[in-house]
């Protein structure tokens, strides 16, 4: 299994986490799903929302996203994130299940 990793640090702006998902999926055509895990104190959780819909409106989704938030703001940044929603960009509540989640659809892939 392939891991491709990308860290945005506290105060992390829009523009700094739609370039980290964009690195991730630039950075090895072997990733086959992506897990992005945010506990937000500095940042927060509506930014990083907006910088996942930002990078996932710049690019063809092809590989499926699993997104966990929590922190600062999150039930802002989820709900941004629900009209976009799709079997490509997906949400769950914890660390464990979205970990688990994004390991099932990288294996189905």
């Amino acid at each position: 299994m392939n891991l491709a990793l990308s860290n945005v640090t506290g105060g992390a702006s829009l523009g700094s986490v739609s370039n980290a998902v964009l690195t991730i999926l630039d950075n090895d055509p072997r990733v086959k799903s992506i897990f992005i895990n945010i506990f937000g104190g500095i940042t927060r959780g509506e930014e990083v929302a907006n910088g996942i819909i930002e990078a996932a409106g710049r690019i063809d989704l092809s590989h499926p996203m699993v997104i966990r938030l929590d922190g600062t703001n999150a039930d802002e940044g989820r709900e941004l994130l629900k009209p976009h929603l799709s079997d490509k960009l997906q949400m769950e509540p914890t660390m464990l299940s979205a970990a688990a989640k994004a390991v099932e659809l990288a294996a189905s892939a």
